[in-house]
């Protein structure tokens, strides 16, 4: 199966990220690895969610769900822009329950990606 179709079979609306980039798919695989740079480089994990930095929190998470947006992955944009709405409203408690629902799926789509990379 194709990187594209795995994409898609984990929920992507990968027609629509490529409209954004009038249809390069090079420059959209391009992309998928610069989304691994940025959650290696704004990492986010459960435990956060319990107090301390919440502004830096919210930066990680506002930076996670605009490139997932754009790429098209949307249960992780889904997911993150939930995430992101619950924790500006105070509520880090629920914003962790949400994100934890996300890991298992980011955990997929990076598997898929870096798959396919090494392919």
């Amino acid at each position: 199966m194709s990187l594209m179709e795995e994409l898609k079979g984990l929920g992507a609306n990968v027609d629509e990220a490529l409209d954004r980039v009038m249809g390069d798919q090079e420059l959209y695989i391009m992309m998928l690895g610069m989304f691994l740079s940025s959650v290696e480089e704004n990492p986010v994990c459960e435990k956060d969610f319990d107090g301390g930095d919440l502004e830096g929190l919210i930066k990680r998470v506002h930076t996670l769900k605009g490139i997932t947006g754009n790429l098209g992955l949307t249960p992780l944009f889904d997911g993150y822009t939930k995430s992101l709405g619950l924790l500006r409203s105070g509520d880090a408690k629920g914003a962790g329950a949400v994100y934890a629902g996300l890991v298992p799926v980011q955990a997929s789509v990076i598997e898929c990606i870096r798959r396919h990379q090494g392919a």
